[in-house]
């Protein structure tokens, strides 16, 4: 995927989807145009990332969204995609997410991780605010999936005892 461009246009599905057993899951994020699928594969902190941006650039104009009915008409389609069924795979270094004026239609760009800093974006991809505005709950419900959490130090709980630095090692939590 190297030096290939890949320019998805208006999309009609992005959904975010982990593959694996929670402790050792991959993270993607799928995107859907009306004849290809792309795989976008991030880590889980860009994925949340990428919901709290989304969240900051949405939340200022929700009020505004809530009292008029959405101008777009685009459905998402949330259908299972098995692996290794994608047309386009990239595992992602950098995004960026905007809105374009112009089309109203919001932006998501995505660089692939062995791209220089200067080069242009690997993957580009157009979406109407209603794909975009369920986009973070979808990221929040997937990324919490996983692994349960110490409640004192908030490191992951394995199988097992857990020695916790929260509790200067006087306690063991099962």
């Amino acid at each position: 995927m190297a030096g290939e461009k890949v320019d998805f246009d208006v999309v009609k599905r992005l959904e975010p989807d982990a593959v694996g057993v929670p402790g050792s899951r991959r993270f993607r994020l799928i995107v859907q145009n009306e004849d290809n699928t792309a795989f976008l594969w991030l880590e889980k902190e860009q994925l949340q990332a990428l919901g709290l941006a989304v969240d900051q650039l949405l939340t200022p104009i929700k009020a505004v969204w809530s009292s008029a009915p959405p101008s777009d008409t685009a459905v998402t389609e949330q259908s299972s995609v098995p692996d290794g069924e994608a047309e386009v795979e990239v595992r992602v270094g950098r995004m960026g997410l905007g809105y374009d004026e112009s089309s109203q239609l919001f932006v998501i760009v995505a660089h692939d991780a062995d791209a220089e800093a200067d080069d242009p974006p690997t993957f580009k991809c157009r979406c109407p605010r209603s794909l975009l505005s369920g986009l973070s709950e979808a990221i929040a419900s997937v990324t919490s999936a996983g692994r349960a959490r110490c409640p004192l130090c908030g490191s992951p709980l394995d199988s097992g005892v857990h020695f916790c630095p929260g509790s200067n090692g006087h306690s063991h939590h099962e």
